[in-house]
This record gives C-alpha cells, sequence and structure tokens, in this order.
C-alpha cells in the first residue's frame, strides 16, 4: 500500500505525442499499453489505495485504444478522473463526457512569443498558444474544472507572475481552477536532456520564483514540484520491456545505482 498521502496515480499510456516540447520528460523506451494492460494497471492501482488517476502519455488523446474509454473505465471502478494533456484534440463542438473531471493543461507564457518558444507545434495553426487560450476559454464556458501546470525555465522565470495575472483573471471571469503546479525543470527525458543548456536554473532560482508568486495571494492553489520525479502525493505508472513500473521505485532505484557509481 502507498503511504496515506499518496493518492495521485499518473498512467502514461503510451510515449507518442502530436507535438514536441522542448522541456519533454518522457522517454522513447516508454512502451503503448494495450487495453488489456491498461485494466491490469487500473486494478493494481486500486489494491494499492490510489483514488485519483491522471491519464498521460505522451498525449492521452493519441492513445490507439480510445482516450474516452480509458477515462470511462477509470470512472466506472470508483477513481476521481484527471486527462493531462496538450489540449490540441479536446473537443470543442462536442458535449464534455461526464467520465472525466478535470482536465490537466500546460501554459508557459501568456503571449503567443512566450508559450510557442517551448511548446513546440505549427505555426500554419496559429501555435499551440491559440488552442490554449480557445480550450481555458472552452471549459470556463462548459464550467469545466482545469489545472493549469508550467515549467518554470530560463525562459519562464521572468514571466510566472504574468501567469498568475492571468489565471487570476480566468477565475474571477468564472473560470474553475483547481490548481497551478509549478514544476522545476529537469534535464531528463527526450527533450530534457537537449535542453538543459538553455533551459536549465538553479534550485535556488526555483524556489525563490515560486516564493515571489506565492506572496502574491492568488485565489487558487499553488503547487510547488521541484522535481516530479519525486513527490509526496503523486506517483507515476508506465509499461517498460512488458512490465509495469512504478515511478518512485525506478528512479529511487536510479538515484542509488548513481550515487554507488555504478550507472
Amino acid at each position: 500500500m502507498p503511504p496515506p498521502e499518496k493518492n495521485i496515480a499518473v498512467v502514461m499510456l503510451h510515449g507518442l505525442c502530436d507535438m514536441f516540447c522542448s522541456f519533454c520528460v518522457t522517454e522513447n523506451s516508454m512502451e503503448c499499453m494495450t487495453k488489456d494492460q491498461y485494466a491490469e494497471t487500473l486494478d493494481h492501482l486500486g489494491e494499492r489505495g490510489f483514488d485519483n488517476i491522471v491519464i498521460g502519455g505522451g498525449e492521452p488523446f493519441c492513445w490507439p485504444h480510445g482516450l474516452y474509454q480509458a477515462a470511462k473505465m477509470a470512472k466506472d471502478k470508483g477513481f476521481l478522473v484527471q486527462v493531462g494533456t496538450n489540449g490540441i484534440k479536446i473537443p470543442v463542438d462536442n458535449v464534455l463526457p461526464d467520465c472525466i473531471d478535470r482536465f490537466v493543461l500546460p501554459l508557459d507564457g501568456v503571449t503567443a512569443e512566450e508559450h510557442n518558444r517551448v511548446r513546440l507545434y505549427p505555426e500554419a495553426s496559429g501555435g499551440h498558444f491559440r488552442i490554449i487560450m480557445d480550450r481555458l476559454n472552452h471549459l470556463k464556458k462548459a464550467e469545466y474544472s482545469v489545472t493549469v501546470s508550467t515549467v518554470v525555465t530560463r525562459h519562464t522565470l521572468a514571466t510566472l507572475s504574468g501567469i498568475g495575472d492571468f489565471l487570476k483573471n480566468y477565475v474571477h471571469s468564472g473560470g474553475i481552477l483547481h490548481a497551478w503546479h509549478l514544476y522545476c525543470f529537469i534535464p531528463e527525458g527526450r527533450g530534457g536532456r537537449l535542453s538543459a543548456r538553455e533551459l536549465g536554473i538553479s534550485s535556488h532560482e526555483f524556489e525563490s520564483a515560486v516564493r515571489d508568486v506565492r506572496k502574491r495571494n492568488y485565489p487558487f492553489i499553488i503547487f510547488k514540484r521541484p522535481n516530479m520525479r519525486h513527490s509526496a502525493h503523486v506517483d507515476f505508472f508506465w509499461r517498460q520491456e512488458g512490465r509495469l513500473i512504478c515511478g518512485s521505485q525506478y528512479w529511487n532505484q536510479l538515484d542509488k545505482l548513481s550515487r554507488s557509481g555504478t550507472l
């Protein structure tokens, strides 16, 4: 059983995505779960005491077996269901399914130039920033709960208060914002390793940036995530070499091997 406070499980359905972000921490070795493997994973999480699931990836809407089916399976098993998505495939012309309790969307700037600098998507479509603005407005009108995530990098350090002010206005205009998550950039994964020199910040810079935005007393919770791979509340699960991997165990083992000089 997980500790009582560790109740959120991020299930990474597969590693594929329809965009590329310069700080992406997803590994290319992540395998695509089958429907049966996903069902087994849900049963495993329930047995371990998790009651809150974030369906992620890669991009969960690109999972070949259907994101809505995955959400319904989790909801039928009693989980609170969140979907961590880049927002591109969230439908804006249909009724949103009641098997999803919350969408988790990224926002890394309050202008297209700031956000699109790290969230890479074809400019012919207007870029990713326009998509996020459209989705947030759509979800506000639908009275749908959202969480917004920002990766704090060298580029976003100076713009965090602007993002916070935007989210305050979003709430005051009727948006339902569950929380704002601030993730410190880590130089891991298929994007992060390549961008370490450009985007990396120190732990002191991250802590200082979070303190500054918290002083502004925004009308929502701000969660500080200094290392998404080591959380007191969240664990990650994915398939690799046919096995279900528990992130906390996997990364703790890697840390031990690294400290011992084995890696």
